[in-house]
């Protein structure tokens, strides 16, 4: 039975995936490097054609493949991060020097304790950097060594994660497609090299959505529910080292609530699934609360000394999102972080912090007006979606010169394709951007053709959400960078809705 207010969603996740396509194509944003669209127009057409032309030969869909690249994939994803390794700054390097502190047996001190009381969503980081330090200790290994082997581990399981996904949905064609592809965004990205909350929330993103994608599928009550509580804790997880999954949270129950109206059901069932999304946000909240204060004991902390009123409300987080910022090389960044707004609420009491955000977002309206301010947040959401390198080496001073060293054989090959100053960084990047708006075209433009499916439907609901996120919210394209497999997973699962040149093979 056809869901009205499903389809409308896809419709509404396709439309926005080809508006910041087509931008990102024709009127792009910059990030933090100028691309040649000489390059990047042709190659995302020639690969938005590819994909609705060329189709994976059968050898390809046997059953071991999406295993092989899925443990391959990982195991590049460590080497490259491995090969790239540099002395990274930001909050990666706070994190990482106080783990090493306490580590050490060395009490954090008062400053250290006033920036996690201000970023307490740090916490769950410190707590994982802290076993890397042991980890590495114990094997005789530098902490990143450690971390960085966990963000490749991490790679392979959200490899095979998107080939479940997938495959369940468009078949193992497009589920190895879906591999490649999100090996190439996210594998083989110099993020790779920085222990960070992206790669080690992103399994548990993708592994959530695919068991909740489960879940929601025909077949027996009892293993369904287990699969749904599973999935509750997987995005708990998510949740509990980086904030950003919440969006999944509040994605699958609305695609639970608008599933139960899209076949007859009696009332009493339709009550009890509406009570058992009800118990499973409270799961979530009640996962995600115990997993954090798990993170705060395991890190060392005297808990007692972070002041939780420190920590910025939700309005000035909104109040972030709405500045603008104009760098010396002309490149405009929107929404994204703000030494300026952060002194500004820095020693101030909650009721303070939320009285200055809201002057300043009363301060931004009278500035931009009606028009003014949706031209922002049009600018800000194709300057986010626009990048498909999702801001690497553009935090803190990464993209300094010398910041990587001089390096020999296959490690210079990596340096010369991964950092930010490589002799072949701009034609990697150009590449990338293309593969990326590519994904975004074929998604979108599926969407706007694919048929209601309660799994489409929730990884678009999932999608919409993290795009209403990074537009409210306080952020910049790396925010983006854990939800890259579930965009890639997309353009697979509705890829068959985009027209055809030739006719359809029947997989």
């Amino acid at each position: 039975m056809e869901s009205p207010v499903g389809r409308a969603l896809l419709r509404l996740a396709g439309v926005s995936l080809v508006a910041v396509a087509v931008v990102g194509l024709v009127a792009p944003r910059p990030a933090n490097l100028e691309l040649r669209w000489q390059v990047v127009v042709p190659v995302a057409l020639g690969l938005v054609l590819l994909a609705a032309v060329v189709r994976v030969p059968r050898w390809a869909k046997r059953p071991w493949v999406p295993v092989l690249v899925a443990l391959s994939g990982g195991f590049l994803a460590a080497a490259v991060g491995l090969m790239t390794r540099y002395r990274y700054g930001w909050d990666a390097r706070v994190i990482m020097d106080m783990a090493r502190s306490l580590q050490a047996g060395r009490p954090l001190g008062e400053a250290e304790y006033d920036y996690l009381s201000l970023y307490s969503n740090n916490l769950p980081l410190l707590a994982i950097d802290r076993m890397g330090v042991a980890v590495g200790q114990a094997l005789s290994l530098a902490p990143d060594a450690v971390l960085i082997s966990l963000n490749g581990i991490c790679v392979g399981v959200t490899l095979y994660a998107v080939h479940l996904l997938v495959a369940r949905v468009a078949g193992r064609g497009p589920a190895l497609v879906a591999q490649l592809a999100t090996l190439v965004l996210v594998g083989a990205s110099p993020w790779a090299a920085v222990p960070y909350t992206d790669f080690y929330a992103m399994p548990f993103v993708v592994g959530g959505v695919a068991l909740a994608v489960k879940a929601l599928a025909p077949g027996p009550r009892t293993g369904r529910v287990v699969l749904w509580l599973l999935a509750v804790v997987c995005v708990s997880v998510a949740y509990a080292i980086k904030t950003t999954p919440v969006v999944i949270a509040i994605a699958a129950v609305l695609t639970a609530v608008v599933a139960i109206f899209d076949h007859e059901l009696a009332p009493a069932r339709r009550a009890g699934v509406i009570a058992a999304c009800a118990a499973s946000a409270l799961a979530f909240v009640v996962l995600g609360v115990g997993l954090s204060t798990a993170a705060t004991a395991a890190s060392g902390l005297d808990s007692a000394r972070i002041d939780t009123s420190a920590t910025p409300p939700l309005l000035w987080w909104v109040a972030l999102g709405a500045d603008e910022q104009h760098a010396a090389n002309g490149m405009v960044s929107y929404g994204a972080y703000s030494r300026e707004m952060v002194d500004a609420v820095v020693g101030r009491r909650p009721d303070e912090m939320r009285a200055y955000a809201a002057d300043f977002l009363a301060d931004r309206w009278a500035e931009r007006g009606l028009g003014g301010t949706l031209a922002f947040y049009g600018n800000k959401a194709a300057w986010n979606w626009g990048d498909g390198m999702f801001w690497a080496w553009g935090e803190g001073p990464d993209s300094l010169p010398g910041t990587l060293a001089p390096a020999t054989n296959v490690t210079a090959i990596v340096h010369d394709l991964n950092g930010f100053h490589g002799r072949g960084y701009q034609t990697r990047a150009e590449l990338t951007q293309a593969l990326w708006l590519a994904v975004l075209l074929v998604a979108g433009i599926g969407l706007l053709r694919a048929p209601y499916r309660r799994e489409t439907l929730l990884v678009a609901a999932s999608v919409l959400g993290i795009a209403a996120f990074t537009l409210l919210l306080q952020g910049r394209s790396r925010y983006l960078f854990a939800f890259v497999p579930l965009v890639v997973a997309l353009a697979a699962m509705v890829h068959s809705s985009v027209p055809r040149l030739r006719p359809r093979r029947v997989r």
